[in-house]
């Protein structure tokens, strides 16, 4: 242990109220610090996940409106995968056909999705969503929304007849019942099968949509990603992101994080001055005892690097304190608030990333504020203060 290592020690010691008040001060400001930034990341995290994580994130369509089949779409298929097998996560092909389906009193409209649809590849998570029966297999075996099942007053088992746009009537049976959580899904979605689909409309090798899901590290690279999957594909189709749907979206997560970054700098600048100002009035209190060890031969770099070597400790004692509390707080919230179905408000996940540079920031903080205090001790002069003592 060096010299100027025990003498900042030495002079902490000697004023226990001082040194508790520094660390102190510099734990909470740095448990404030993680537990909003760890609260606002999880908050913009399930943000996310409520409003796109359950959709498609990058869309291909056909531009051709009196067309919308997308015909021998394997090699495009296998493009995509080759291209972006990194950064996405699941890719549906659909056959999106509209159709009616009578009540007793009038048609009514809905939409039959064919998706190749596997527990691996689920972008809708409709695996958690299915409340009756099961995902159809087989041709002719229909998911239907919710909301289909209560107006047509069908259960597992029942039959009821597809009337197509050309007026053609199939017969499908219900698989299964599946609760969207979105009203409009529920009304009008009854899913099946990829290939069921194209038998049932007669539409071979032929899809309407292309959907995908990305990576959520990569989720706000889905304009870049996108502009690279158009570039290999053919013109005549269409490529949306969810980016271009959401603006309003986009701009309420990046306010979110401006007023966590606004919140986390004042703080760091609050705690800063504070820990300057004290450490420079202790400049003053230790002036005589500098003076002494300056007449003894220290250097003036020396001298200046106690109150560094204070800032040093006070910044490792205070951040290890304030990021235990930060995070502790953080886990209670967790716990006592939540929502009205009785799950966690927010997910509780730990960016350690983000809590390592606060933790450094909040060291560095400290030994910058202690640079104010060495500064002063760079200015006395041994002589003048022995000569005034």
């Amino acid at each position: 242990m060096s010299i100027n290592f025990k003498i900042a020690s030495r002079f902490m010691k000697s004023n226990k109220a001082q040194t508790t008040l520094i660390s102190l001060g510099i734990a909470l400001g740095v448990a404030v610090q993680i537990f909003l930034g760890l609260l606002i990341n999880n908050l913009n995290d399930n943000l996310l996940n409520k409003t796109i994580g359950s959709s498609s994130q990058i869309t291909i369509t056909s531009e051709n409106k009196e067309d919308k089949l997308i015909k021998d779409y394997g090699n495009i298929i296998e493009d995509i995968k080759s291209n972006e097998g990194n950064t996405i996560t699941d890719l549906l092909t659909i056959l999106d056909t509209p159709a009616l389906v009578n009540n007793g009193d009038s048609n009514e409209s809905i939409l039959v999705r064919g998706l190749n649809y596997s527990e691996d590849n689920d972008i809708y998570d409709i695996k958690n969503k299915i409340t009756e029966g099961e995902f159809p297999t087989n041709n002719g075996d229909v998911l239907i929304g919710k909301g289909v099942s209560d107006s047509l007053n069908l259960n597992i088992g029942d039959e009821f007849t597809l009337i197509t746009s050309n007026n053609n009537e199939t017969l499908v049976k219900v698989y299964g019942i599946v609760d969207m959580q979105v009203k409009a899904l529920n009304d009008s979605w009854v899913l099946t099968s990829l290939e069921s689909a194209q038998n049932l409309f007669n539409q071979d090798n032929s899809i309407t949509t292309i959907e995908m899901k990305i990576d959520m590290d990569k989720i706000f690279d889905a304009d870049a990603i996108a502009a690279n999957i158009s570039t290999y594909i053919p013109e005549n189709l269409n490529i949306t992101n969810w980016k271009e749907d959401n603006g309003s979206l986009l701009d309420a997560l990046s306010g979110q994080k401006s007023s966590s970054l606004t919140i986390q700098v004042f703080i760091i600048i609050s705690v800063t001055m504070s820990i300057a100002g004290v450490l420079a009035i202790s400049v003053l209190q230790k002036s005589k005892q500098i003076g002494i060890l300056k007449a003894m031969g220290i250097k003036n770099k020396a001298a200046a690097s106690i109150f560094l070597l204070q800032g040093l400790i006070f910044g490792v004692i205070g951040t290890t304190i304030g990021t235990a509390l930060g995070i502790t707080l953080f886990k209670i919230f967790n716990i006592v608030v939540k929502t009205s179905d009785g799950s966690p408000l927010v997910p509780g996940n730990m960016y350690f990333g983000f809590i390592a540079i606060s933790a450094l920031l909040s060291i560095a903080s400290s030994i910058i504020a202690a640079g104010v205090a060495a500064r002063k001790s760079l200015k006395l002069d041994p002589m003048d203060i022995i000569r005034n003592n």
